[in-house]
């Protein structure tokens, strides 16, 4: 039998890494990937520990383990935008230093020994008194193996040589509202240089008033920002201003399901078996990062121009460990229903899983809950479960049963594969195991799905013009929407206890954007890079902030002294004229903008005055009802 994998400074290491790397004693670096990143580092340390103090630390485990670690390494290293992963990097050297030579000096052993059935490789758990105190925590000795650091690759290196524009409000302008709702706003804006569609989310900060709120906040930034997969949502950008959280995303044009569904009744079985399958890809991406989407349902599942789903807000996600390789999570079905004991209620309580309402503990399997939710109402046209309040909806959702109606009942497989995933214990529910139980069902045999983009879909949305809009409802007054955002005042009164300044982060797709956008419009050669111009804007406002360059010598024309009496060819002339009108331009926005911010200056004064008045009357009325001064 082989002996402890850890020996008890080595766990003592883990504990210092664990204790070091907390939230309220470590300040995240502003790159979203890289911050995700460490979460999942700490996740999988803390979930090492578990197990080690459980007594079901394997050497199988732990060589998963550090692949996870070093592949978040390299997948941080080709996304983060910023070139700097020290931070990261030595993390994960101090994670690596601790088990990777007793990992494989156990494989080694057990090998030899040949231990060959199921649970003979389990080390036995160690005492309680080994696990130290997590205020008391002592160095690792000088028994533990350092490895080599990770080396960075070449691009990393190229970025971090080459500085990039931090993303900015100025960058993008709004066309029009789409939506909104408790969060904030979803703007349509194009970006500048590029002329792109994107899709701008606005939160507002007086919104994001508690630390709960600003953590959900960030983990919806770093979700989006390393997440790569084409039925989720992705994200350009991110970045505050005076009296929001703005995060720039892809545009998904054609409407959300459940926009679909109000308008054409229920789905074609073809229609949502693959609806269903693109979002059970979008599930088990997640999952594999340890990330649950907590809130899915058709209104969240939007449409792209060519008829495919994409996943979308996870202001309500949660992330717990990766799923690692080994069948040792099969055998111990708790750690993936009960992964977070919080017993919070979020949410959209129509798709609420029964262990929420139980509070009984939760993990991946509410998701696949609610596919089964979304499933049904797919093929069906309504919910499955319902009440004329919020008691009889749980009451239906934990002790009812699906009632099948004889004129909307969908096939007989659907009915198999929905009863499946609705069952009440998570141990039980279809996907619990792995999303391969589910891609398996006959319901979903017939599909490919290694290549469900390549499928044409029975629906295609229809615009009018790259800008319309018509296929989204918005669920709130857009009017009322509009005119709180003056109340720029009250928002920075409200979030003072708050520091934003760190929410700025840039995805790898912009960075592309505006390399493209720079060369396309420099004209410039793509092997060099741009000398002078500034990397992501050619506005005529934003060239004279820059500082002047001086011009390149090697440069003959630039290095020609400049001579006003030189004649002007046409060319010359039609492009001094264009530039003269672009300035006119926007001098005429620059006036348009002083007015606005002149009424929004009156406003906020007024709004002053008011609660100064109001003020002074309570005194007043204190004052007079005092005896004394009476």
């Amino acid at each position: 039998m082989a002996g402890f994998i850890l020996d008890y400074l080595q766990v003592q290491a883990l504990w210092r890494i664990l204790h070091n790397n907390r939230p309220s004693t470590v300040l995240l670096p502003p790159d979203g990937v890289l911050s995700f990143t460490h979460r999942l580092v700490v996740q999988l340390v803390r979930n090492c520990l578990t197990k080690y103090q459980q007594g079901h630390l394997t050497s199988e485990y732990v060589t998963d383990l550090l692949q996870n670690i070093r592949t978040l390494v390299q997948q941080a290293e080709e996304r983060s935008q910023y070139g700097d992963l020290a931070f990261i990097k030595q993390l994960a050297d101090e994670v690596l230093s601790v088990l990777e030579r007793p990992a494989r000096s156990l494989e080694r052993l057990e090998t030899a020994e040949g231990e060959a059935k199921d649970g003979q490789h389990l080390i036995p758990g160690p005492c309680s008194d080994l696990i130290p105190d997590t205020t008391v925590l002592a160095d690792p000795d000088s028994r533990i193996c350092e490895i080599p650091e990770i080396q960075e690759s070449v691009g990393s290196v190229i970025k971090s040589l080459t500085p990039t524009r931090k993303p900015h409000e100025s960058d993008y302008e709004t066309t029009k509202l789409i939506g909104s709702g408790h969060f904030g706003a979803i703007y349509l804006v194009h970006h500048k240089d590029s002329h792109q569609i994107f899709a701008l989310k606005k939160m507002t900060k007086r919104n994001i008033d508690t630390p709960k709120k600003v953590k959900r906040a960030y983990l919806e930034r770093d979700i989006l920002t390393f997440t790569d997969c084409p039925f989720v949502v992705s994200m350009l950008c991110s970045f505050p201003t005076k009296s929001h959280l703005c995060m720039v995303m892809e545009y998904v044009g054609g409407g959300d399901c459940e926009t679909l569904i109000n308008t054409m009744g229920p789905l074609s079985v073809p229609l949502a078996r693959l609806y269903f399958a693109e979002a059970v890809l979008a599930v088990e991406y997640l999952h594999s990062y340890g990330v649950v989407h907590r809130d899915l349902k058709p209104e969240n599942l939007l449409i792209t121009s060519s008829g495919h789903i994409k996943v979308t807000d996870f202001g309500l996600s949660k992330v717990g460990i990766m799923i690692p390789k080994t069948n040792i999570y099969k055998e111990l079905a708790e750690d993936i229903t009960r992964e977070f004991m919080d017993h919070e209620m979020c949410g959209t309580p129509y798709y609420f899983a029964p262990e929420i309402i139980l509070k009984e503990g939760y993990g991946r399997p509410v998701d696949w809950w609610s596919m089964g939710i979304i499933l049904y109402e797919f093929l069906v046209g309504f919910l499955p479960f319902d009440g004329d309040s919020l008691t009889e909806l749980y009451e239906s959702v934990t002790n009812g049963g699906i009632i099948w109606d004889c004129d909307f009942a969908p096939p007989p497989d659907a009915q198999n594969l929905i009863t499946e995933l609705l069952r009440k214990k998570p141990a039980d529910r279809l996907g619990t195991g792995g999303a391969f139980e589910i891609k398996g069902h006959p319901f979903l045999s017939d599909l490919d799905f290694g290549n469900l983009l390549s499928q044409k879909p029975e629906y295609i949305p229809q615009f009018a013009t790259d800008v319309d809009t018509s296929l989204f409802i918005n669920r709130q007054d857009i009017e009322e929407h509009l005119a709180s955002e003056d109340e720029e005042g009250d928002t920075n009164e409200d979030n003072k206890s708050f520091e934003f300044q760190n929410f700025t982060s840039s995805s790898e797709r912009l960075s592309k954007l505006c390399t493209i956008t720079t060369r396309t419009m420099n004209d410039e050669d793509p092997k060099s890079p741009p000398q002078c111009t500034p990397a992501s804007s050619t506005n005529i406002s934003e060239i004279q902030k820059e500082p002047f360059c001086e011009p390149d010598r090697d440069d003959p024309i630039s290095s020609l002294p400049f001579s006003s009496s030189l004649s002007e060819t046409p060319a010359e002339e039609e492009v001094k004229s264009a530039i003269n009108l672009s300035i006119k331009e926007e001098n005429s926005e620059n006036v348009k903008k002083g007015k606005k911010r002149r009424g929004s200056i009156f406003r906020r004064i007024l709004s002053s005055c008011r609660r100064g008045l109001s003020r002074a009357a309570r005194l007043f009325a204190c004052c007079h009802s005092c005896p004394s001064v009476i």
